[in-house]
Formats: C-alpha cells, structure tokens, sequence
C-alpha cells in the first residue's frame, strides 16, 4: 500500500510541472482561436494543442529581447511567425510586448493577421 502512495505522489509532481499556457487569439475574420503551448525543453518537442490535435514542433523566440518576433516551426516544415504589434511597460517599467500579429503562415488553421496577446503565466 505505501509503494501505491508514493508511486502516485511521484506522479502528481511529475505532472505539476507540465501547465500549459494557454493562448486565445482573434482571426482577421473576427473569430476567436484558443490553443495551449507546452515548452518542451532541449530534448523533446515543444506542443501546441488546437482544436483537440496535438502539433509538435519548435517554438522560436528570442529570450533577451522582450519585443522580438515569436514563431513555431512544425515539424512537418510548416510555421507561424508574428510580430509584436502593441508594446508597453511590464511591472518594473520594462518594455515587453503586449499583442503579436501573424505576419507569415503555412499553417491554415492560425492565418496571417491573426492577433494574439502576451501570454500569462498563470
């Protein structure tokens, strides 16, 4: 019985790590696009989730520039890239990024214009 605890102990920690973040964007169109992004780290894919399909690939961002272009690269080749499009200040008074427009998609289901706020964390 105890091994069953531990067992399962070490599995709820092992998973407490893994909280998505989740994006809502809207679509030129108007309609809205919800997805979740889970980091993969340096030896397994990153994932995004959309519409119930798993799509694993490379999330391409630069992490000293608060206000660079974002991007994820399928592994199939296809990709997204946006651009920061409202910037403003963070907590500190730093400027980070507020709002990313697609600029570039091979990827139908995110069109280009599509825009996207700034993640948060929790």
């Amino acid at each position: 019985m105890r091994s069953v605890w531990t067992f399962s102990a070490l599995a709820l920690l092992a998973l407490a790590g893994c909280f998505p973040t989740d994006l809502t964007g809207t679509k030129p169109d108007g309609g809205k696009i919800t997805l979740m992004f889970y980091p993969g780290g340096s030896k397994l894919d990153d994932l995004v989730i959309l519409a119930g399909q798993n799509h694993f690939g490379k999330g391409q961002y630069q992490i000293d520039d608060p206000l660079a272009d974002v991007g994820f690269r399928l592994q199939d080749g296809t990709r997204i890239q946006a651009e920061c499009t409202l910037t403003g200040k963070d907590m500190m008074g730093d400027p980070e990024c507020k709002e990313y427009t697609v600029y570039r998609s091979t990827f139908p289901p995110i069109p280009e214009g599509t825009r996207f706020p700034r993640p948060e964390m929790f």
